[in-house]
């Protein structure tokens, strides 16, 4: 039996399929039979997640966004994520919840991480409040208003010092004098010092002296108060 070339491709085109659907299933993208359970995080801002983002737990993938809702509470309004992971992706209360990027310039995910304290596992249908992430069109303008103020100061410090710069002379000059002043003083000191070296070193040994017997004194007052009240008889 003869095929025709349209039975052939028709053939080719339903094994490509087969074998799309395959790799599909394999590599976990579409999931037939989840086995796992569901978790709910709010944020009050996921730009950048959409259903089927990822999900890791210190770095290791654990499930994916199952649904993105909006919760209008009446005084604010909430964005309520739906987490489906993995059965043996066990989290514990505590777990801290934020928004990353996978690169610089990357698709972002939900990452999960251990906090500091650990309670018991979370159930079911838990509800996590997520830490928002970092707003980087604020801080790229906070950046560049501060980068304006910068080159003000910078323009402002130019210009005094374009004004003063006579002051400024004057000021680098009669330091460098007080400088040279400070040196002629240092070194008439030091040769004083030295042509006066065995005087000042009398004038020390006699100041010994005297601390030691200014402390034996001491010591035999206390130790014999009766002498500061004893008087030698005049003789006549």
């Amino acid at each position: 039996m003869k095929l025709n070339n349209e039975i052939k491709v028709g053939l080719m085109v339903m094994i490509c399929l087969l074998i799309l659907a395959f790799l599909t299933i394999k590599v976990g993208t579409f999931n037939l039979k989840k086995e796992g359970y569901s978790v709910s995080v709010i944020f009050k801002n996921v730009k950048g997640i959409e259903t089927n983002s990822p999900v890791m737990f210190n770095g290791f993938e654990v499930g994916l966004v199952d649904s993105v809702k909006i919760n209008d509470n009446g005084d604010k309004t909430e964005m309520e994520l739906g987490i489906w992971l993995k059965k043996d992706a066990r989290l514990r209360e505590g777990v801290i919840v934020t928004i990353k990027n996978l690169g610089f310039m990357g698709e972002k995910y939900i990452d999960f991480s251990s906090g500091e304290k650990s309670g018991d596992f979370l159930k079911p249908g838990a509800v996590i409040i997520g830490k928002e992430p970092p707003d980087f069109e604020n801080l790229l303008e906070k950046g560049e208003e501060i980068a304006g103020h910068i080159n003000n100061i910078t323009v402002n410090i130019e210009e005094r010092l374009e004004v003063n710069k006579k002051q400024i002379d004057d000021i680098v000059t009669n330091l460098n004098s007080s400088l040279g002043n400070i040196s002629s003083i240092s070194g008439n000191i030091d040769e004083r010092l030295k042509v006066n070296s065995n005087r000042i070193d009398e004038i020390v040994a006699n100041l010994n002296k005297v601390t030691v017997n200014l402390e034996e004194l001491s010591l035999d007052l206390k130790a014999n108060p009766w002498k500061l009240l004893h008087r030698e008889k005049t003789r006549k």
